[in-house]
């Protein structure tokens, strides 16, 4: 018996990572329009380790003690949806 193909798919957009950040009071020290920058780049991004990276390090920035790592674990537990697509 041959194995399936399985691709994994895995999606975020600016709602999810606002989400993340209104539930767990992050991005407290930005303004406005940084925040709204960030969140419009959050859709044309896929949610690679880079990416969360990237994304974790901007909030970090505009947020009190935080740490870049437990930013980007709420993000990859908390704003990326993960499904699967088998192909028989």
């Amino acid at each position: 018996m041959t194995s399936p193909m399985i691709t994994e798919v895995r999606k975020w957009n600016s709602m999810s990572v606002r989400n993340v950040c209104v539930n767990n009071d992050l991005y407290t020290c930005g303004c406005n329009e940084d925040y709204t920058r960030l969140l419009d780049e959050v859709n044309l991004m896929e949610p690679t380790k880079e990416n969360i990276y990237r994304v974790a390090t901007d909030i970090v920035k505009h947020s009190d003690e935080q740490t870049v790592s437990n930013v980007m674990f709420l993000l990859a537990n908390q704003a990326v949806t993960v499904s699967f697509a088998i192909a028989e």
